[in-house]
Protein backbone atom coordinates (compact mmCIF):
# COMPACT_ATOMS: atom_id res chain seq x y z
CA UNK A 1 0.00 0.00 0.00
CA UNK A 2 2.89 2.36 0.71
CA UNK A 3 4.09 1.84 -2.85
CA UNK A 4 0.67 2.94 -4.09
CA UNK A 5 0.86 6.24 -2.20
CA UNK A 6 4.40 6.81 -3.47
CA UNK A 7 3.15 6.31 -7.03
CA UNK A 8 0.30 8.75 -6.40
CA UNK A 9 2.83 11.34 -5.24
CA UNK A 10 5.04 10.70 -8.29
CA UNK A 11 2.06 11.06 -10.62
CA UNK A 12 1.08 14.37 -8.98
CA UNK A 13 4.68 15.59 -9.37
CA UNK A 14 4.74 14.69 -13.06
CA UNK A 15 1.35 16.31 -13.60
CA UNK A 16 2.66 19.61 -12.28
CA UNK A 17 5.49 19.52 -14.82
CA UNK A 18 2.91 20.18 -17.52
CA UNK A 19 2.10 23.64 -16.17
CA UNK A 20 5.45 25.26 -16.94
CA UNK A 21 4.08 28.66 -17.97
CA UNK A 22 1.76 28.83 -14.95
CA UNK A 23 4.73 28.13 -12.69
CA UNK A 24 6.79 30.79 -14.45
CA UNK A 25 3.99 33.32 -13.95
CA UNK A 26 3.79 32.37 -10.28
CA UNK A 27 7.57 32.68 -9.92
CA UNK A 28 7.48 36.17 -11.39
CA UNK A 29 4.65 37.06 -8.98
CA UNK A 30 6.65 35.86 -5.98
CA UNK A 31 9.71 37.78 -7.19
CA UNK A 32 7.62 40.93 -7.70
CA UNK A 33 6.04 40.89 -4.25
CA UNK A 34 9.33 39.92 -2.66
CA UNK A 35 10.92 42.96 -4.28
CA UNK A 36 8.10 45.29 -3.22
CA UNK A 37 8.29 44.09 0.39
CA UNK A 38 12.07 44.37 0.29
CA UNK A 39 12.08 48.03 -0.72
CA UNK A 40 9.54 48.80 2.02
CA UNK A 41 11.77 47.01 4.54
CA UNK A 42 14.86 48.88 3.40
CA UNK A 43 13.01 52.19 3.76
CA UNK A 44 11.79 51.28 7.26
CA UNK A 45 15.27 50.31 8.41
CA UNK A 46 16.53 53.80 7.69
CA UNK A 47 14.75 54.77 10.92
CA UNK A 48 16.04 51.89 13.09
CA UNK A 49 19.06 49.67 12.41
CA UNK A 50 17.73 46.70 14.43
CA UNK A 51 14.19 45.56 15.20
CA UNK A 52 13.48 42.60 17.51
CA UNK A 53 17.01 41.35 16.96
CA UNK A 54 16.69 41.52 13.17
CA UNK A 55 18.84 43.82 11.04
CA UNK A 56 17.88 44.75 7.50
CA UNK A 57 19.63 41.74 5.94
CA UNK A 58 17.91 39.36 8.38
CA UNK A 59 14.50 40.81 7.55
CA UNK A 60 15.14 40.70 3.80
CA UNK A 61 16.20 37.08 4.12
CA UNK A 62 13.10 36.31 6.21
CA UNK A 63 10.86 37.94 3.60
CA UNK A 64 12.35 36.05 0.67
CA UNK A 65 12.25 32.74 2.50
CA UNK A 66 8.56 33.27 3.23
CA UNK A 67 7.91 34.16 -0.42
CA UNK A 68 9.84 31.09 -1.51
CA UNK A 69 7.91 28.73 0.78
CA UNK A 70 4.35 29.96 0.26
CA UNK A 71 3.46 27.60 -2.58
CA UNK A 72 5.11 24.68 -0.82
CA UNK A 73 3.22 25.13 2.44
CA UNK A 74 0.09 27.16 1.70
CA UNK A 75 -0.68 27.38 -2.05
CA UNK A 76 -3.07 30.13 -3.06
CA UNK A 77 -6.52 29.14 -4.25
CA UNK A 78 -6.25 25.44 -3.42
CA UNK A 79 -9.82 24.23 -3.88
CA UNK A 80 -9.13 20.91 -5.61
CA UNK A 81 -10.99 18.80 -3.07
CA UNK A 82 -13.92 21.22 -2.93
CA UNK A 83 -14.34 21.03 -6.71
CA UNK A 84 -14.53 17.23 -6.63
CA UNK A 85 -17.11 17.39 -3.85
CA UNK A 86 -19.25 19.89 -5.74
CA UNK A 87 -19.09 17.92 -8.99
CA UNK A 88 -19.64 14.55 -7.34
CA UNK A 89 -16.28 13.17 -8.47
CA UNK A 90 -15.37 12.70 -4.83
CA UNK A 91 -17.51 9.55 -4.80
CA UNK A 92 -14.99 7.89 -7.14
CA UNK A 93 -12.12 8.92 -4.87
CA UNK A 94 -13.87 7.61 -1.78
CA UNK A 95 -14.56 4.33 -3.58
CA UNK A 96 -10.90 3.69 -4.31
CA UNK A 97 -9.35 0.75 -2.42
CA UNK A 98 -7.21 3.09 -0.32
CA UNK A 99 -7.56 5.58 2.49
CA UNK A 100 -9.26 8.75 1.21
CA UNK A 101 -7.18 11.17 3.27
CA UNK A 102 -3.83 9.52 2.59
CA UNK A 103 -4.66 9.44 -1.11
CA UNK A 104 -5.08 13.21 -1.16
CA UNK A 105 -2.14 13.64 1.21
CA UNK A 106 0.10 11.75 -1.21
CA UNK A 107 -1.09 13.90 -4.11
CA UNK A 108 -0.22 17.04 -2.22
CA UNK A 109 3.18 15.72 -1.16
CA UNK A 110 4.00 15.26 -4.84
CA UNK A 111 2.91 18.81 -5.59
CA UNK A 112 4.88 20.16 -2.65
CA UNK A 113 8.07 18.52 -3.88
CA UNK A 114 7.49 20.08 -7.29
CA UNK A 115 6.94 23.53 -5.81
CA UNK A 116 10.02 23.19 -3.64
CA UNK A 117 12.23 22.47 -6.64
CA UNK A 118 10.66 24.78 -9.21
CA UNK A 119 9.24 27.63 -7.12
CA UNK A 120 10.92 27.74 -3.71
CA UNK A 121 14.55 27.49 -4.84
CA UNK A 122 14.22 29.85 -7.86
CA UNK A 123 12.33 32.44 -5.79
CA UNK A 124 15.02 32.58 -3.14
CA UNK A 125 17.66 32.70 -5.89
CA UNK A 126 15.93 35.86 -7.16
CA UNK A 127 16.27 37.39 -3.70
CA UNK A 128 19.96 36.53 -3.67
CA UNK A 129 20.41 38.04 -7.12
CA UNK A 130 18.42 41.24 -6.54
CA UNK A 131 19.31 42.03 -2.92
CA UNK A 132 22.43 40.01 -2.12
CA UNK A 133 20.87 38.27 0.88
CA UNK A 134 23.11 35.21 0.59
CA UNK A 135 22.55 31.82 2.19
CA UNK A 136 22.27 31.06 5.92
CA UNK A 137 25.36 29.30 7.25
CA UNK A 138 25.74 26.45 9.71
CA UNK A 139 24.85 22.79 9.20
CA UNK A 140 22.82 22.75 12.43
CA UNK A 141 20.45 25.32 10.93
CA UNK A 142 20.12 23.40 7.70
CA UNK A 143 19.45 20.15 9.57
CA UNK A 144 16.71 21.76 11.67
CA UNK A 145 15.22 23.34 8.54
CA UNK A 146 15.22 19.99 6.73
CA UNK A 147 13.04 18.64 9.53
CA UNK A 148 10.79 21.66 10.03
CA UNK A 149 9.93 22.37 6.38
CA UNK A 150 8.45 18.91 5.60
CA UNK A 151 6.52 19.03 8.88
CA UNK A 152 5.22 22.49 7.99
CA UNK A 153 4.19 21.27 4.54
CA UNK A 154 2.29 18.34 6.08
CA UNK A 155 0.50 20.65 8.52
CA UNK A 156 -0.41 22.83 5.55
CA UNK A 157 -1.92 19.83 3.75
CA UNK A 158 -4.07 18.96 6.77
CA UNK A 159 -5.18 22.58 7.17
CA UNK A 160 -6.26 23.15 3.58
CA UNK A 161 -7.87 19.71 3.45
CA UNK A 162 -9.92 20.75 6.46
CA UNK A 163 -11.37 23.92 4.96
CA UNK A 164 -12.09 22.08 1.69
CA UNK A 165 -13.91 19.17 3.31
CA UNK A 166 -16.44 21.65 4.74
CA UNK A 167 -17.99 21.47 1.26
CA UNK A 168 -19.72 18.28 2.38
CA UNK A 169 -21.95 20.50 4.53
CA UNK A 170 -22.17 23.82 2.68
CA UNK A 171 -22.65 24.58 -1.01
CA UNK A 172 -19.95 27.21 -1.49
CA UNK A 173 -16.69 27.27 0.47
CA UNK A 174 -14.72 29.92 -1.42
CA UNK A 175 -15.40 32.56 1.23
CA UNK A 176 -14.39 30.15 4.00
CA UNK A 177 -11.24 29.19 2.07
CA UNK A 178 -10.29 32.84 1.53
CA UNK A 179 -10.75 33.63 5.22
CA UNK A 180 -8.78 30.52 6.22
CA UNK A 181 -5.94 31.50 3.88
CA UNK A 182 -5.79 35.11 5.14
CA UNK A 183 -5.70 33.94 8.77
CA UNK A 184 -2.97 31.42 8.00
CA UNK A 185 -0.82 33.91 6.08
CA UNK A 186 -1.12 36.49 8.86
CA UNK A 187 -0.05 34.06 11.58
CA UNK A 188 2.75 32.54 9.49
CA UNK A 189 4.52 35.87 9.13
CA UNK A 190 3.72 36.39 5.47
CA UNK A 191 2.38 39.91 5.97
CA UNK A 192 4.47 40.99 8.97
CA UNK A 193 7.34 38.89 10.37
CA UNK A 194 6.17 37.19 13.55
CA UNK A 195 9.19 38.40 15.57
CA UNK A 196 7.85 41.96 15.01
CA UNK A 197 4.51 41.19 16.69
CA UNK A 198 3.83 42.68 20.14
CA UNK A 199 4.99 40.27 22.83
CA UNK A 200 1.50 39.13 23.84
CA UNK A 201 0.38 38.51 20.28
CA UNK A 202 3.70 36.85 19.46
CA UNK A 203 3.27 34.40 22.35
CA UNK A 204 -0.28 33.65 21.27
CA UNK A 205 0.80 33.10 17.66
CA UNK A 206 3.61 30.77 18.69
CA UNK A 207 1.08 28.32 20.14
CA UNK A 208 -1.03 28.22 16.98
CA UNK A 209 -0.37 25.60 14.29
CA UNK A 210 0.37 28.37 11.78
CA UNK A 211 3.70 29.20 13.41
CA UNK A 212 5.02 25.84 12.26
CA UNK A 213 4.00 26.39 8.66
CA UNK A 214 6.62 28.94 7.62
CA UNK A 215 7.84 31.11 10.49
CA UNK A 216 9.44 28.27 12.43
CA UNK A 217 11.35 26.80 9.46
CA UNK A 218 12.58 30.29 8.57
CA UNK A 219 13.75 31.12 12.09
CA UNK A 220 15.50 27.76 12.33
CA UNK A 221 17.29 28.24 9.03
CA UNK A 222 18.37 31.74 10.04
CA UNK A 223 19.76 30.43 13.33
CA UNK A 224 17.42 32.51 15.48
CA UNK A 225 16.56 29.46 17.58
CA UNK A 226 19.23 27.33 19.18
CA UNK A 227 19.73 24.61 21.78
CA UNK A 228 16.76 23.10 23.55
CA UNK A 229 14.34 25.61 21.99
CA UNK A 230 14.88 23.90 18.62
CA UNK A 231 13.73 20.53 19.99
CA UNK A 232 10.83 22.15 21.81
CA UNK A 233 9.57 23.98 18.72
CA UNK A 234 9.89 20.95 16.44
CA UNK A 235 8.14 18.87 19.10
CA UNK A 236 5.28 21.38 19.16
CA UNK A 237 5.16 21.20 15.37
CA UNK A 238 4.89 17.40 15.48
CA UNK A 239 2.13 17.65 18.09
CA UNK A 240 0.09 20.00 15.90
CA UNK A 241 0.57 17.70 12.92
CA UNK A 242 -0.79 14.75 14.88
CA UNK A 243 -3.73 16.73 16.29
CA UNK A 244 -4.73 18.21 12.93
CA UNK A 245 -4.36 14.89 11.12
CA UNK A 246 -6.55 13.05 13.65
CA UNK A 247 -9.14 15.84 13.55
CA UNK A 248 -9.23 15.94 9.74
CA UNK A 249 -9.57 12.17 9.54
CA UNK A 250 -12.45 12.27 12.05
CA UNK A 251 -14.23 14.98 10.03
CA UNK A 252 -13.60 13.07 6.80
CA UNK A 253 -15.01 9.87 8.28
CA UNK A 254 -18.16 11.71 9.28
CA UNK A 255 -18.40 13.25 5.83
CA UNK A 256 -18.05 9.78 4.30
CA UNK A 257 -21.01 8.52 6.30
CA UNK A 258 -22.99 11.52 5.08
CA UNK A 259 -22.27 10.66 1.47
CA UNK A 260 -23.27 7.02 1.98
CA UNK A 261 -26.48 8.03 3.76
CA UNK A 262 -27.45 10.03 0.67
CA UNK A 263 -26.83 7.07 -1.58
CA UNK A 264 -23.50 8.34 -2.96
Amino acid sequence: MLRFYIEVARTAFRRQLIYRWANLAGLLTNAFFGSVFSYVIIALYHARPVVAGYNVNDTLRYTWLIQAMIMVVMPFGWLDLFLTIRSGEVVADMSKPCDFYWYWFSREIGRDVYYFLFRCLPTYACGMLFFGIGLPAGWHSWLAYSLALPLGAMIGIAYRFLYNVIAFWIVEVRAVATLALVIALFFTGSYVPLPFFPSGLRTFASWLPFDGLMNLPVELLMGKLTGESVLFEIGRQVLWLIVLTLFVRAVTARAGRRVISQGG
